[in-house]
C-alpha cells in the first residue's frame, strides 16, 4: 500500500502530529512561564491537534487495517500517542488487514 492515500501527503501528516504535540507542550510551559502569548500558541496548538486527530482517524476508518476496533478505540483514550504510533506502524496493518482479508 502506498503513503500517498491520505488526502494529504504522508510526511506531511507526520510532521502535523509532531508539530502540534511540540505546540501544546510549549503552550503548556510558556502558560506555566506566564508568557504574554502563550494562551495563542495553546490555542494553536490544540486546534491543530484537533485537525490532525480528526485526519488519521478517518484514514482509520477509510482503509482496512488489522485490529480496526483496537486502533479506533486507542485514538479516544490515549490519542496523542496513538497517533504516532498509528502513522508508524500504518504501512504494516494494511498490509496484514489485507492478507486476512479483514471485512469492514
Amino acid at each position: 500500500m502506498d503513503k500517498q492515500d491520505f488526502r494529504i501527503n504522508y510526511t506531511t501528516v507526520l510532521i502535523l502530529v509532531i508539530g502540534n504535540i511540540l505546540l501544546i507542550v510549549l503552550g503548556a510551559i510558556a502558560h506555566v512561564q506566564h508568557w504574554e502569548f502563550s494562551s495563542l500558541i495553546l490555542e494553536f496548538g490544540l486546534a491543530l491537534y484537533f485537525s490532525v486527530w480528526v485526519i488519521v482517524l478517518s484514514d482509520m476508518a477509510k482503509n482496512k487495517i488489522y485490529n480496526k476496533t483496537f486502533w479506533i478505540m486507542s485514538m479516544f483514550i490515549m490519542p496523542g500517542i496513538a497517533q504516532v504510533f498509528y502513522l508508524i506502524q500504518r504501512d504494516k496493518l494494511i498490509r496484514l488487514g489485507s492478507k486476512f482479508r479483514i471485512r469492514y
